[in-house]
C-alpha cells in the first residue's frame, strides 16, 4: 500500500474483491522492503511472487496468440466468403442482363 493504493473492502469480513486482490498480489510481487542502514530502505524482489507473475503473463501472453490466431482464421473464413458471394452477384447481374435482353428482343 506503499503507491497510495488502498483497496476498498467488501463485506463483513473485509475481503478484497477480485480486480483488489490482483492488485494487491502485484504490488506484492514487485518488491519487499526491508530495513537497511538508517531510515534507508533496500528493496529486494520477492522471487516467488515474480515467478508467479511472469507465469501469469505468459499465460495472458499464449491466450491472446490463441485469441489473434482464431480471429485471423475467422476472418480468412470471412473474406473467402464474401468473394464467393461477390461472384455469385456478378453471375446473377450477368443471367439478368441475358433474360433482360432476349425478353426485349421478343418485344415483351
Amino acid at each position: 500500500m506503499d503507491a497510495g493504493y488502498y483497496p476498498r473492502q467488501v463485506g463483513e469480513k473485509g475481503t478484497l474483491s477480485k480486480n483488489e486482490r490482483r492488485e494487491h498480489k502485484k504490488t506484492r510481487a514487485v518488491r519487499t522492503g526491508l530495513e537497511g542502514e538508517g531510515s534507508e530502505k533496500n528493496v529486494v524482489p520477492d522471487r516467488e511472487a515474480l515467478e508467479e507473475t511472469i507465469l501469469d503473463l505468459r499465460s495472458q501472453l499464449d491466450y491472446a496468440s490463441q485469441t489473434i490466431v482464431a480471429k485471423d482464421n475467422d476472418l480468412e473464413q470471412l473474406d473467402k466468403e464474401k468473394e464467393k458471394l461477390q461472384q455469385g452477384y456478378i453471375r446473377s447481374n450477368q443471367r439478368m442482363l441475358q433474360i433482360g435482353g432476349m425478353l426485349w428482343k421478343e418485344g415483351v
